[in-house]
């Protein structure tokens, strides 16, 4: 994340989060010492599998986090909604319709096909914010789906709770430590029965989505470089040069040294630490492995020089070594995070000048939409890969900006499903209009609960359906005909 870029719009709760890092490694911290115990802070942790359900043919899975509570009444906009709409709603932030020719183009947003859902007596319609047109080409192929009105059933607004929930997958279970996505790992076995590595979580400490999950590692700062050459500098091997690449936490003097250590644990001392070193080791060679190869983008792929671009582009290098024989990798589920979504001030606003709006959230926007739009263009349409990408945030925002130019903590947002075999290019939800009386202290209502999806991804790419009272404990969920 980039928390410092945003630190005047964010609350100090998230300004907090971000500079510590605290759910990612309290999460991993978490789970590590239940499957663990205590063990050696440079040693990355490992959870067991235990009764997996029977395997078959899946997609890898790629859960995206936006940290901070996303703006979706900007991401996926009502432009027609009368409250929306009202003048003293969103003075500043409005977008208007994508035909309203009394606005210059770049206040209008993006026509989306199939964007009309009924509610009642009224019809509203939605559109893009023009910063997400790197999404338009998924979206047209009919690979990418919209949720509105998506959360959990909760009105908790804190981001520390929020965020628990989120990942977690059940609302005010403080018990409940694992995450969605890590049980379902747990509750299945591997693709690849002698991979060493199952999952990846792009952070310092293990996102709580992934936490429980077997043979899964944070790797932090994964990203590459996409100039001309095609190398994965995080994924290359530390060296007297290269000091960037993925190994062993800590100053590259004492890492053979280490690396000795993690040896000698392997060969004499018993599970679950050997197999703990044994994995770390061979983790870290595949890694290297992949690296060494470098990656070159398929179907003409650019992707973007930020951090989120980076990541999009390693995680497509990880998803092309699962086929080669060479490496011996399958990884079926990767982490990510982007961004520093908490906008209470300087959310956006038009740019006479430029044409556009401008602002922290357009950054965000941008960035999340060409990463993913390269992403699709080299793995997916590219390459054909079996892919399912998940994106939500923690909560929503109010339905009226602030007297900052901003938006405060609300409740429903937008949540977004690509991949190879979504039937997509339409937004979905229950849309009843957004609630009157003053819009500054409304919030949008949650009207699809996000584990509905993510329980159909689970059962109709993950190939897991029979461990899905497990993976969501007490919740029964109704599908959405998301997929092919």
């Amino acid at each position: 994340m980039s928390a410092d870029r945003f630190a005047c719009q964010s609350c100090e709760e998230y300004r907090e989060l971000s500079r510590r890092g605290f759910m990612r490694a309290s999460a991993a911290a978490t789970a590590s010492a239940a499957v663990l115990g205590s063990v050696p802070a440079w040693l990355p942790r490992v959870a067991f599998a235990r009764d997996p359900g029977p395997s078959g043919p899946r997609d890898v899975i790629i859960s995206i986090y936006l940290r901070g509570g996303a703006d979706g009444l900007s991401l996926c906009v009502p432009f027609d909604d009368p409250v929306y709409t009202a003048a003293g709603t969103r003075p500043t932030l409005r977008v208007y319709a994508p035909d309203d020719t009394s606005q210059p183009e770049g206040k209008r947003a993006l026509a989306l096909a199939n964007n009309a859902i009924v509610g009642g007596s009224t019809t509203y319609h939605f559109g893009f914010h023009p910063a997400l047109a790197g999404l338009i080409p998924a979206y047209t192929d009919g690979k990418l789906a919209v949720i509105h009105g998506a959360g959990l059933t909760s009105t908790n607004k804190s981001h520390f709770d929020a965020q628990r929930w989120m990942e977690t997958g059940q609302a005010g279970n403080a018990g409940l430590i694992t995450g969605w996505l890590g049980r379902h790992l747990n509750l299945s076995l591997p693709i690849n029965p002698t991979t060493a590595l199952r999952a990846i979580g792009v952070a310092d400490g293990l996102q709580r989505t992934l936490v429980g999950g077997p043979l899964t590692l944070p790797v932090p700062n994964l990203k590459n470089n996409p100039g001309a050459v095609p190398l994965l500098n995080n994924l290359a091997a530390v060296t007297q040069t290269n000091t960037n690449g993925y190994g062993l936490s800590g100053t590259s003097t004492t890492n053979a040294a280490r690396r000795s250590v993690l040896g000698q644990m392997h060969a004499g001392v018993p599970d679950p630490l050997a197999a703990a070193a044994l994995n770390t080791l061979n983790t870290v060679d595949r890694l290297n492995q992949i690296g060494a190869g470098g990656y070159t983008p398929a179907n003409g792929a650019v992707y973007p020089a930020h951090a989120f671009g980076y990541s999009m582009r390693s995680a497509a290098a990880l998803i092309n070594a699962n086929d080669n024989a060479s490496v011996n990798q399958t990884v079926e589920a990767i982490a990510i995070d982007t961004g520093s979504w908490d906008t209470h001030s300087g959310q956006f606003s038009y740019n006479t000048t430029t044409g556009a709006f401008t602002g922290a959230m357009v950054t965000e926007m941008s960035e999340l939409a060409d990463g993913l739009g390269a992403f699709y263009r080299d793995v997916i349409a590219g390459r054909g890969k079996r892919v399912t990408i998940t994106c939500i945030s923690e909560f929503g925002r109010r339905v009226g900006e602030n007297g900052t130019i901003g938006t405060d903590h609300g409740y429903g947002n937008v949540m977004m499903v690509l991949g190879s075999h979504v039937l997509g290019g339409r937004v979905l939800g229950t849309w009843n209009g957004l609630p009157g009386g003053n819009a500054t202290s409304q919030d949008v209502p949650v009207t699809t609960d996000i584990r509905h999806i993510l329980a159909e991804v689970i059962d109709k790419r993950l190939n897991n359906a029979q461990n899905l009272g497990a993976i969501f404990p007490g919740f029964t969920p109704v599908y959405r005909g998301l997929f092919a």
